[in-house]
């Protein structure tokens, strides 16, 4: 019996072997690993992701000549590469497993100036993946008028909240509900911030019916937060939409309340109720 144990163990003990180089990245023992696993063992189901991930331990990625081969390889990494990490080693370690293989993709594609109809060949969403923030920051804010068009606006919000917190990162959300509410919407429900994650869903579950919806939410989250009046009042778009207009309302409002200037209030709850009158009613049953 025990023999057998022993028999029944070794693909265990050799899987493993092989999972370990993997995950250290060591090519020289993944191979050894490899052999040795198909050696004895030749239809383990470990053995086709492995070599895959073998084959691509290198780090050393030449520059992309195109978007368009950066976007080959990018997609060749989500289509393969992922999918095996994953099933050698779950989810979440797979996604550890790939930062530095995001980090090689950031660095060949560097050099490569943002296109608007190639956003994801761009360095700087890369190095998100990568979790290299700093450098996903200093590509985004080099692209041209980055401020002004959503996918460099997003990447540097979300770099900015993982170097700074929250709070830096509020002007730069705000912005980005008022350019693309959508995108808005997916960024702020992944960045891990409970308060943040907390505030959205009751949004959700009280105001927004579509996710266009959520251009608005910088105004309604004035309403329970008052004190984000000092991150939010920085926050500005040359469009002046009418989301944006009914924050800066809101924040007028919260100055003059202060202030006790009770003609002004008046006209600035007027235009508040013009400009959305949902979020003016909600304003009022604050102030009752």
């Amino acid at each position: 019996m025990q023999l057998d144990l022993f028999a029944h163990s070794r693909d265990v003990m050799l899987r493993n072997d092989l999972l370990a180089a993997l995950r250290s990245r060591d090519a020289p023992a993944s191979e050894h690993a490899l052999a040795a696993l198909a050696a004895e063992f030749p239809h383990d189901p470990a053995l086709a992701p492995a070599r895959l991930l073998a084959g691509r331990l290198s780090p050393d990625i030449p520059p992309f000549p195109t978007h368009a081969d950066a976007l080959q390889t990018i997609a060749r990494l989500e289509r393969e590469t992922r999918p095996a990490a994953a099933s050698l080693f779950g989810e979440q370690q797979a996604e550890r497993w790939l930062h530095p293989a995001w980090h090689a993709l950031a660095h060949a594609a560097a050099h490569l100036p943002y296109h608007p109809d190639a956003p994801e060949a761009h360095a700087a969403p890369l190095f998100l993946r990568a979790r290299h923030w700093c450098e996903a920051e200093h590509h985004a804010s080099a692209i041209e008028s980055w401020r002004r068009i959503p996918h460099p606006l997003a990447w540097t919000a979300e770099a900015r909240f993982h170097l700074h917190g929250l709070d830096t990162a509020w002007p730069l959300l705000a912005e980005l509900a008022w350019l693309d509410a959508v995108r808005f919407g997916d960024l702020a429900r992944r960045l891990p911030s409970k308060a943040l994650t907390g505030l959205l869903l009751q949004y959700e579950r009280e105001f927004a019916d579509t996710p266009a919806d959520h251009a608005w939410f910088p105004a309604w989250a004035l309403l329970d937060h008052p004190e984000l009046r000092t991150v939010l009042q920085t926050a500005t778009t040359p469009q002046r939409t009418p989301q944006e207009e009914a924050c800066r309302t809101l924040i007028r409002l919260l100055a003059l309340e202060r202030q006790g200037r009770h003609a002004d209030i008046v006209e600035e709850r007027k235009r508040l109720r013009a400009l959305n009158g949902e979020l003016f009613g909600l304003y009022m049953q604050t102030r009752t």
